[in-house]
């Protein structure tokens, strides 16, 4: 590689040799030496380059890879001098680059940028495998027989112009040349594509993408999820179709070196000012309220619902036990409910003011889209690549998923061991991975005929939903469109006011006329703006990690024991899922206060929370049974389902009893009409009994 134009390639070396000697790399690169080829890279602070001299540093970043070059070759000179072996490789990575020289956006890359060092913040959306590519080929010449070392770049293959024989010195068109694998020498390669993070995203803007390839040391350390920082340099590649050569040209992204980006707090810019406005507004007697009225002002009611979403947003305290166990913190909840009750204009507005939250539709969405997958394409050049979907690329943040319902079976079975689990696990191709999907999900669905059934449980109105994923929720909310004068009349006021406030604010926006304002226009104004919330929340779940106080557990134990034991009943009104959801809560509703304590307050909150969710989704003839949600049945239902298999069983014998014998028998034992056809069409679906003929049924005997 030349070395830049107008600077002789000594001063370059003088250079490098006086910043090595100055700032104590030196003593680093002997360190090499011992363990070469084990540690390849030599890291250069670039304030070290700029302190020597601030000429030297531009020209670092307006021609890099020329000047990186001259770097690593004294680096590889010094280390040569010291072992017999062939020194191949050295690296010269650079770090604390200067934001305000490199910093740029994946959208805003311009070719005013091609050959200078850029610095691209992103998340992994795809890898490919690690590689070997060819960098110094060894060639025989046809007519002497003599080795010729050529290096090579990327693309392809590059036969050398002459023989290096100084007798033979034939050309291509004389002799041919060729490559002896075993001679020549390798580089491991990894192309990944980053996309842009989706909080820096304005409105439905779709996030663009660029390929970054990676060689060397640094191959095979990132995975799809992880958000990082690339720092290296815009290259070309020409674009051709068959053999013809295009003007036009696709970039990428030669990495240096590489910084991975673990907290929200990095990518959002939180300043000090910010930091006291978020402690002022905590220090608010009534904060959680404050916060939910912050969320959709537009969307009228849902004031349990908003606040719980608040809690969701904060979320509990991930625990890792110390034999490997791992106790998630994120809060999963579902909304069931009627059409035109904004269940979609909530996740939106959620994914939008939540850090690192995506927005995705489950009719448009495969498993693989969800999830993670092992794909084939051209960006793998016919290999299999590694891609990353919605959970995984929300990992730490929030994915709110709506029309769940719409979604096929077998891909909502993918969901399993991303809600509970928090990971996915990839083996396809060749190719096996465990990808994290710390997030919390919000997800919407519509019961099955449309409208809610209020005489029917939730279990009942989802026949599509998996029951496994269902009690995967903390919580799962009825959003039930009720008529009723008074409400209705509240919706409607709220609704055209709002629709009013729209009017004024666009006819300021055309006319830039700032007239006077309407006196109900503060009521869809968030009490805290969404930039604002955004970081607050980005900041409490950084700084924030709260602990169950003694009264606070007391509350929470002697409630749950309590609501076990009160209701004499078949089914159980509450488990230690629910339990565990009132503990995520707690730890949520602390931390929004930024408390690093949960109170009493936190504890009544979580609890209050979910004897409502249990009430509404999972109550039968007023009493509360959590295995409504559990396993599908009350446990009323699965007592009455076991005596009609026992009736069929007693009674059929080997040719089954019919319909009318068994209403009468069962009628006998308190069972009603409509709690049998209940129980056959269970019992059916379970495959504990058939049907032989129309209206006659017998028990499925199983060989022992």
């Amino acid at each position: 590689m030349i070395p830049p134009s107008n600077v002789p390639l000594e001063s370059i070396e003088r250079i490098w040799k006086d910043i090595f000697d100055h700032y104590g790399y030196t003593e680093k690169i002997v360190r090499l030496k011992d363990f070469y080829p084990d540690e390849k890279s030599l890291i250069v602070s670039f304030r070290h380059i700029s302190d020597y001299s601030n000429e030297f540093a531009e020209l670092l970043i307006n021609n890099p890879l020329p000047t990186l070059k001259v770097g690593e070759n004294l680096i590889s000179s010094m280390i040569e001098k010291s072992r017999d072996s062939d020194s191949r490789r050295v690296n010269l990575r650079l770090v604390d680059l200067p934001d305000r020289d490199v910093k740029v956006g994946i959208r805003d890359i311009r070719s005013d940028r091609i050959g200078k060092i850029v610095s691209i913040s992103g998340i992994i959306r795809k890898r490919t495998d690690v590689t070997p590519r060819l960098q110094n080929a060894v060639f025989q010449c046809s007519v002497c027989a003599e080795l010729t070392i050529f290096p090579q770049q990327r693309g392809r293959l590059e036969e050398p112009p002459v023989c290096s024989n100084p007798e033979c010195g034939a050309d291509r068109q004389k002799a041919k040349f060729k490559l002896i694998d075993d001679e020549s020498e390798f580089v491991d390669v990894q192309k990944l594509e980053i996309q842009e993070n989706p909080e820096t995203l304005e409105g439905g803007a779709q996030p663009q993408r660029i390929t970054v390839v990676m060689e060397d040391d640094i191959t095979g350390s990132l995975e799809p999820g992880d958000r990082v920082i690339i720092d290296g340099v815009l290259l070309t590649d020409q674009k051709r179709i068959g053999a013809v050569l295009l003007t036009e040209f696709s970039i990428y992204v030669y990495c240096i070196n590489f910084r991975r980006e673990e907290k929200e707090v990095e990518s959002l810019d939180i300043t000090p000012e910010d930091i006291e406005e978020i402690k002022r507004l905590a220090s608010r007697q009534n904060i959680v309220e404050d916060l939910a009225r912050s969320i959709a002002p537009t969307i009228y009611g849902m004031d349990i619902i908003k606040q719980t979403l608040v809690l969701q947003m904060f979320g509990g305290v991930r625990k890792i036990m110390e034999d490997g166990t791992t106790i998630r913190g994120d809060i999963h909840i579902l909304l069931v409910g009627d059409p035109g009750t904004a269940k979609s204009q909530l996740l939106r507005y959620m994914s939008e003011i939540t850090p690192r939250g995506i927005f995705a539709m489950g009719k448009g969405s495969s498993s693989a889209g969800l999830t993670a997958a092992a794909v084939r394409d051209d960006f793998g050049e016919g290999r299999w690549t590694l891609e990353a979907g919605v959970l995984v690329l929300a990992n730490d943040g929030l994915a709110a998923i709506d029309e769940l319902d719409k979604m096929e079976k077998f891909d909502t079975a993918s969901l399993h061991e991303a809600m509970e689990q928090q990971s996915i696990t990839i083996s396809k191709a060749g190719i096996y991975a465990t990808l994290s999907t710390r997030c919390s999900i919000l997800a919407a669905a519509n019961p099955d005929f449309g409208r809610l059934d209020p005489s029917k449980s939730i279990v009942e109105q989802l026949k599509n939903f998996p029951l496994p994923l269902l009690s995967r929720f903390d919580i799962i909310f009825r959003v039930a469109d009720v008529p009723s004068s008074e409400s209705d009349t509240r919706l409607a006021d709220h609704i055209l006011k709002a629709h009013r406030v729209g009017e004024e604010l666009r006819k300021r926006e055309l006319t830039g006329f700032e007239g006077e304002r309407l006196p109900y226009e503060e009521e869809f104004v968030p009490v805290i703006p969404k930039e604002l919330l955004k970081k607050y929340v980005a900041y409490a779940k950084k700084s924030i990690f709260p602990g169950l106080s003694e009264e606070a557990m007391e509350i929470i134990r002697s409630d749950y024991v309590r609501t076990r034991n009160a209701i004499s009943s078949p089914g159980v009104p509450i488990t230690a899922r629910q339990l565990e959801s009132i503990i995520r809560l707690a730890e949520a509703s602390a931390r929004a206060r930024l408390s690093d304590i949960v109170t009493a307050e936190d504890a009544i909150r979580a609890k209050d929370i979910v004897k409502y969710y249990l009430s509404e989704s999972a109550t039968e003839e007023g009493v509360l049974d959590a295995d409504i949600v559990m396993t599908g049945m009350s446990g009323k239902q699965r007592t009455i389902a076991s005596r009609v298999k026992e009736i069929i069983e007693e009674m059929g014998g080997d040719r089954g009893i019919d319909f009318e014998t068994l209403k009468n028998t069962v009628a006998l034992r308190g069972v009603t009409n409509e709690q049998l056809l209940s129980s056959i069409k269970t019992l059916k679906s379970n495959g504990f009994i058939y049907s032989p003929r129309d209206g006659v049924y017998k028990v499925i005997k199983f060989d022992r």
